[in-house]
């Protein structure tokens, strides 16, 4: 049994063998970038686990006693804003009337 090819066989070859080579590379390629943009193995866990609704925080002690301390001075320095705002609606600017502060022209910077 003898096998002959020829020119235009060789020829067929060669772009069938250029034609799978492309589409694996192709595939691969997009695999490495696939791989290279997905988020970490923590992000894709914690999603599913928000999309199941059994979503667990699991918070360091250290950490959550930190964060209690910062809301806790957050809380303190609003209450003080508050206050201080209180009392600048509350007294009048000294020398001016109530008359004189309501009919500032806008201009002066006043917001309403």
């Amino acid at each position: 049994m003898t096998v002959q090819i020829d020119g235009t066989e060789i020829g067929q070859i060669v772009e069938l063998a250029s034609i799978v080579g492309t589409i694996v590379a192709v595939l691969l390629g997009s695999l490495i970038v696939y791989l290279l943009v997905r988020p970490p193995r923590h992000v894709r866990e914690r999603r599913r686990a928000e999309r199941r609704g059994d979503l667990m925080i699991e918070a360091d002690p250290v950490e959550a006693e930190d964060l209690r301390r910062t809301v806790d001075r957050m809380e303190a320095r609003l209450e003080v804003l508050e206050r201080a705002l209180v009392d600048q609606i509350e007294r009048p600017a000294p020398g001016r009337r109530d008359s004189e502060r309501n009919s500032a022209p806008a201009e002066s910077g006043r917001d309403f």
